[in-house]
C-alpha cells in the first residue's frame, strides 16, 4: 500500500490491496509544487506538503477499508436507526442455514427445501468465484447477480425453474437484508422469463375404468387413487386422509387442504365409501385412514408418486416396455452409454451418471452402487433408466423390472427435464372437467377444490378432450343452432317411409339407418 502519481494526472493516487486484489484509488488531493524526476525523490516544499496531505488521505481511506471493507457497520447503523433492533450481515456460504431460519407461516416441504438448499448452495459458490475474495452476502454486486442467472439460462433449465432461482434470491435478499431498499438488491433489476406451462390431461371414462382395474388387487395404493378420482383431492392431501374429517353417516369428507389452508367439503361417492369403509375395518376408525400411505408419503412422497405411475403405466400401455429393448453386448452397452455422456458434457450430473454406470456395467448390484456413489436408490435406477431408453439397447438386468413409463410425459421446448401430463395430478383435472362439463356450477367445484378463483379453475383444470367439447356446447346451446335446423329424426324418418318406393327403397334404407343413429 503506497502513494502513486501518474505521469499525465494532477492528482495523487493510493494504491490498496483489497481481497487479495489490488485496487487503485484516487485519493482526490491535486499534486502541486515542481514534481521531482522519481515519485520517492524529494521535491520542494509545496510538493512536500501535498504528499503529506495525500498520506493522511491515504491512511484514511485504508482505515476505512481496514474497519468497514464492506460498509457493514454503516449499513448496520443505519438498519438500527430505522428497524429498532440490532442487525448481522450473514457469511456467503452461510446462507442455506439463515433461509431456513426464517419465520414462515408453515415450514416448507422437504423436496421445496432441498432444492431451495441447492440454489443457495450453488450461487454462493458462483459468487466466491466469480467475484473474488466475497465473503459477506452484502456485498454482492449486480453485476454478480446477472452473471449468475446468465449461467442458470446457459445450464438449459426451464423458464419456470429459472423463475424460481430468481425469486428465491431476490426474496432472500429482501428477508436477510430488510433495510435494503428494491434499488439495493442486486437481483431487483432482473426480469422474469415468459413460462411455458404444460397442463395435465385427463382421463377418460373408460380409462378411469382401465386404472381402477389394474390397481384392483393392489391394497397398497388401490385406496389413494379411489380417493384421488372421487375427491379430486391432492396427492399430499389423501395419504394424510384422518378419520376426523370423514363423515360416513353424512356421507361427506370436509378437511382442510395442504397447499391453500381451504377448508372443502366433498361427497362421499360409492365408490369411495367402499373403500373407506374396509379401511375402518381396518383401523378402527382411528388416526389415518390409510396408515401405510401416510407413512411412505411423510418419509418417501416419491414413493407414492412411482407406485401411481406403475399403475397408470399398467391401464394406459403408455409404451413398450423394456425387455423389448434388444439385447447387446456388454462392449457394445458400455460404448454407446459413455457415447450419451460425453454428450452431456461437464457436469455434476453428468458425473454422476458416470460413476453410477461405470460401477453398474462393471456387475455391481444396486445397493453395492448406491454405496460407491453416494446417490439414492431413486437416483440410480433414474440415471439407468435415461441412459437405457436414450441408447435404445437393454441395461438394467433381472426380470423383476418396472414399467415404462415414457408416455406419461411429453417433451418441453425448454428445460432439462421433460413435463408429467399423467400422473396423480391428472385425477384431479379429471374430477373438475367431469363436474364442468356435466353442467356442475362452478361456485360447488370450487367448494370441493378448494380454488380460490375461478380463473385459476377455467385456465389449468378445465381440460375436456374435443368431442366432449363439442357435445357439452351443442348440448347447451339452442336447439336451432345445434341442428343447424334440420327437421327432427322421427319427422324425417316418417317423411321416408311413406314416400318410399321399389325403386329407392335401397336408399331409404340407409337414409333411414343414418337417422336412427342419431335418435
Amino acid at each position: 500500500m503506497s502513494l502513486e502519481i501518474r505521469k499525465n494526472s494532477r492528482w495523487w493516487y493510493g494504491t490498496f490491496v483489497v481481497n487479495g486484489k489490488k485496487t487503485v484509488v484516487n485519493l482526490g488531493v491535486p499534486i502541486t509544487g515542481k514534481r521531482p524526476r522519481k515519485r520517492t525523490m524529494t521535491g520542494d516544499d509545496e510538493f512536500e506538503r501535498s504528499r503529506g496531505r495525500a498520506m493522511e488521505a491515504h491512511d484514511k481511506q485504508l482505515r476505512k477499508l481496514t474497519e468497514d471493507r464492506t460498509g457493514e457497520k454503516t449499513l448496520a447503523k443505519l438498519a438500527e436507526l430505522k428497524t429498532g433492533r440490532e442487525v448481522t450481515f450473514p457469511k456467503l456460504a452461510d446462507l442455506p442455514r439463515h433461509w431456513a431460519a426464517i419465520p414462515r407461516r408453515k415450514p416448507p416441504g422437504g423436496a421445496y427445501a432441498k432444492q431451495c438448499r441447492i440454489t443457495l448452495e450453488r450461487f454462493a459458490a458462483f459468487a466466491a468465484d466469480h467475484q473474488r475474495g466475497v465473503e459477506e452476502f452484502v456485498a454482492i454486486k449486480p453485476e454478480t447477480a446477472k452473471a449468475f442467472m446468465d449461467a442458470e439460462a446457459e445450464r438449459g433449465v426451464s423458464p419456470k425453474t429459472w423463475n424460481d432461482a430468481l425469486k428465491l434470491l431476490r426474496a432472500t435478499f429482501k428477508h436477510l437484508h430488510p433495510h435494503l431498499t428494491d434499488g439495493m438488491n442486486p437481483f431487483h433489476g432482473l426480469v422474469t422469463k415468459a413460462t411455458e406451462t404444460v397442463n395435465r390431461e385427463p382421463f377418460t371414462v373408460e380409462e378411469l375404468k382401465a386404472i381402477t382395474e389394474a390397481c384392483s388387487s393392489d391394497d397398497f395404493i388401490r385406496p389413494v387413487i379411489v380417493t384421488g378420482m372421487c375427491t379430486a383431492m391432492r396427492r399430499g392431501d389423501c395419504c394424510l386422509l384422518k378419520w376426523d374429517d370423514v363423515d360416513l353417516d353424512a356421507g361427506f369428507i370436509t378437511v382442510k387442504t395442504a397447499k391453500t389452508g381451504e377448508t372443502v367439503d366433498i361427497p362421499v361417492f360409492p365408490m369411495l365409501r367402499e373403500e373407506l369403509e374396509r379401511a375402518r375395518a381396518a383401523t378402527g376408525g382411528k388416526g389415518f385412514c390409510f396408515p401405510a400411505a401416510a407413512e411412505m408419503y411423510r418419509n418417501n412422497p416419491d414413493g407414492i408418486t412411482w407406485r401411481v405411475k406403475q399403475v397408470l403405466a399398467k391401464a394406459l400401455e403408455t409404451a413398450p416396455q423394456s425387455h423389448a429393448l434388444p439385447v447387446e453386448t456388454a462392449e457394445t452397452v458400455r460404448a454407446r452409454g459413455f457415447t450419451y455422456l460425453d454428450r452431456l458434457g461437464v457436469t455434476s450430473k453428468a458425473e454422476r451418471m458416470r460413476a453410477v454406470f461405470t460401477a453398474y456395467m462393471d456387475g455391481q448390484t444396486l445397493d453395492q452402487v448406491m454405496a460407491a456413489t453416494g446417490c439414492s436408490r431413486g437416483a440410480v435406477s433414474g440415471y439407468l433408466n435415461e441412459i437405457e431408453r436414450d441408447t435404445g439397447c437393454r441395461i438394467i438386468r433381472g426380470n423383476r423390472r418396472a414399467l415404462k413409463t415414457d408416455g406419461l410425459q411429453t417433451e418441453r421446448e425448454t428445460g432439462k427435464r421433460r413435463a408429467s401430463v399423467r400422473d396423480f395430478h391428472s385425477f384431479r383435472v379429471t374430477w373438475i372437467t367431469l363436474a364442468l362439463a356435466a353442467g356442475v356450477p362452478l361456485e360447488l367445484v370450487q367448494r370441493v377444490t378448494g380454488h380460490r378463483t375461478a380463473e385459476v379453475v377455467l385456465k389449468h383444470y378445465f381440460r375436456p378432450g374435443r368431442e366432449d367439447f363439442r357435445a357439452a356446447i351443442f348440448k347447451a346451446m339452442p336447439k336451432m343452432l345445434a341442428d343447424g335446423g334440420q327437421k327432427p329424426a322421427k319427422t324425417a324418418i316418417r317423411e321416408i317411409i311413406e314416400g318410399v318406393t321399389p325403386r329407392t327403397w335401397k336408399n331409404d334404407k340407409s337414409r333411414i339407418l343414418e337417422l336412427l343413429d342419431k335418435v
